[in-house]
């Protein structure tokens, strides 16, 4: 089967090694105007389009020009990889669209789009191989409790009983009340976050911002924890695969996708208290036969979780 994959870089990348795997033909295509997307798609002729990432990514006009695509024997797959996060936009691109299928990593949009009389199907995110993997440990991260990921200072401020935000409570402010050093990756805004939340003045040390993505994998695999927070209680991030698959230690905030999916104290662990999470980061530290088991284990119960898996749901469902 040929397939054209359009949507955020490092989604696709991902998701054209899983299609890759089954042995079809993928190509990334990122258009910037209706003409390039017209040619790209007329030399590919593809038997699947899969669009995926972030609404903030696509050009609504070109979404449009795909709705308007004349009948033909390909297929329009849409996954959504933000949920009800972003409904608004979401369903707006999605109308425009008009894919014959939708995915969706969270269970609460599955229900917006079933309202809608939308096909459509649950598929949580997962990783690469590829991508993350375990390795050598990088002596600039190893001992570090590290979290990795967006600030959302919008979101925070706004929406101060958002899920985001619960996670932060219960996992930042017990650490950087206890004395414990967290590293921040991945936003400039980590800073001001965590001083208008806790008042606590984040050290510039621990601040390194933005990092390239392909430099994710020596961080979840080097450091001693990963703190993972969680947006939804149906959801879990794609930070938690990827930390898995990396080998690392993950200390998530809990939910029921979690469980639904991993076994904590087997694959990884998860604190639903600020007096738990200094819990487990002492137990841990003191423990480490148990810790060494744990990030074994963790390479071991997302095998069942890569893009590989995902392309072959999406194809299921097509067929």
């Amino acid at each position: 089967m040929k397939v054209i994959v359009f949507g955020d870089r490092l989604f696709s990348v991902d998701m054209a090694w899983g299609f890759k795997e089954l042995g079809h033909d993928v190509q990334l295509i990122f258009p910037r105007t209706i003409q390039e997307l017209d040619a790209l798609l007329s030399a590919a002729n593809p038997d699947l389009l899969l669009t995926l990432g972030s609404p903030a990514f696509y050009n609504p006009t070109l979404l449009e020009r795909l709705g308007n695509r004349p009948q033909s024997a390909m297929k329009c797959v849409h996954w959504d990889t933000d949920g009800i996060t972003w409904v608004d936009i979401e369903m707006k691109h999605i109308n425009l669209l008009k894919p014959d299928v939708v995915f969706t990593v969270c269970p609460e949009m599955l229900e917006r789009l079933h309202s809608q009389g939308i096909q459509s199907e649950i598929l949580f995110y997962a990783f690469s191989p590829i991508s993350h993997h375990p390795g050598p440990i990088a002596a600039e991260n190893e001992g570090q409790i590290t979290f990795a990921g967006a600030a959302y200072p919008g979101i925070i401020s706004r929406y101060p009983k958002h899920y985001r935000r619960l996670s932060m409570d219960v996992l930042f402010k017990p650490l950087l009340d206890g004395g414990y050093k967290v590293d921040f990756y991945g936003d400039n805004n980590h800073k001001q976050v965590i001083k208008s939340l806790y008042n606590f003045d984040v050290p510039d040390a621990w601040l390194h911002g933005r990092y390239p993505y392909e430099r994710t994998c020596q961080i979840y695999n080097s450091c001693s924890i990963n703190l993972v927070t969680q947006n939804h209680e149906n959801t879990l991030t794609k930070r938690v695969f990827e930390i898995l698959g990396s080998g690392g230690f993950a200390l998530s905030y809990d939910n029921s996708a979690i469980r639904e999916l991993f076994t904590p104290g087997r694959d990884l662990v998860v604190s639903s208290s600020p007096e738990q999470t200094l819990e487990l980061t002492e137990y841990y530290k003191n423990h480490s036969d148990e810790y060494k088991k744990i990030r074994e284990n963790a390479i071991v119960s997302v095998q069942n979780h890569t893009y590989k898996q995902r392309a072959e749901s999406i194809i299921s469902k097509l067929v």
